[in-house]
């Protein structure tokens, strides 16, 4: 039930261990090593140190293709960060492509592969083509905006073999995406808080029921959108 709930409304990704989850991560990490401070020998020491727990992360959610992904692509983002260089996103996706396809080659026909690389090129390509339609002056109006945008093109990108492989489509999941986004990342910083005061009487207990209180507004909020009329529509794509 739960599975088809967030299939249903297009939030999908928020179950499956995808480049949102990696992307999270990598910020709180980031966060997390920031008192090692300035300085080239603790840049270096910071950014080997993102590398590690990403790929270890990595390694307990079962490498998945795209996982391995993101990994990969927000490594190069920490390596380039010792030398002080900015990287180019879009040799930082094909050089990822490339060297997940040399370990390998049969990534290249799973689904997972495919949706990850189209969505992020997508995102990549697209995002700042809509986004600079409108600027809105208000905070709250841009980050409604953004999310707009990324939710919008990431579909454009995913779409084609979402209804070919799976034979459905969506309508609400533009609606759906301003739910699961900001819900899957409190939860995620909730969880590492969790891990971080479990032991403290109260306060973990706190944590604990904060969580549990998002994960289920989550849920209750998945499951509204899921019973809109036209929710979802069904469609068969012939493989002739």
């Amino acid at each position: 039930k739960l599975r088809e709930s967030f299939s249903t409304t297009g939030a999908m990704h928020v179950l499956a261990v995808s480049g949102l989850h990696v992307g999270i991560i990598f910020v709180v990490f980031g966060l997390f090593l920031k008192p090692i401070g300035q300085g080239k020998k603790r840049n270096i020491l910071k950014n080997l140190l993102i590398i590690l727990f990403l790929w270890i992360y990595a390694f307990i959610t079962g490498l998945s293709p795209s996982v391995c992904r993101a990994t990969l692509m927000f490594s190069l983002v920490a390596f380039a960060n010792i030398f002080n260089r900015k990287s180019s996103i879009y040799n930082t996706i094909f050089f990822s492509a490339f060297v997940l396809l040399l370990i390998n080659p049969s990534f290249l026909l799973d689904v997972g592969f495919q949706l990850s690389y189209c969505a992020v090129i997508s995102i990549v390509y697209f995002q700042p083509k809509l986004s600079n339609l409108w600027h809105p002056k208000s905070k709250a109006l841009k980050w409604c905006w953004d999310l707009t945008c990324v939710s919008i093109v990431a579909q454009i990108g995913t779409a084609p073999f979402a209804m070919y492989y799976f034979h459905q489509f969506p309508n609400y999941f533009l609606l759906s995406n301003f739910i699961v986004i900001p819900a899957a990342s409190i939860i995620i910083y909730l969880t590492i808080a969790l891990f971080l005061t479990s032991f403290i009487p109260y306060i973990g207990a706190f944590v604990a029921f904060v969580l549990n209180s998002v994960l289920k507004i989550l849920y209750w909020g998945i499951s509204s959108i899921e019973h809109i009329p036209n929710a979802l529509t069904t469609l068969f794509i012939s493989k002739e």
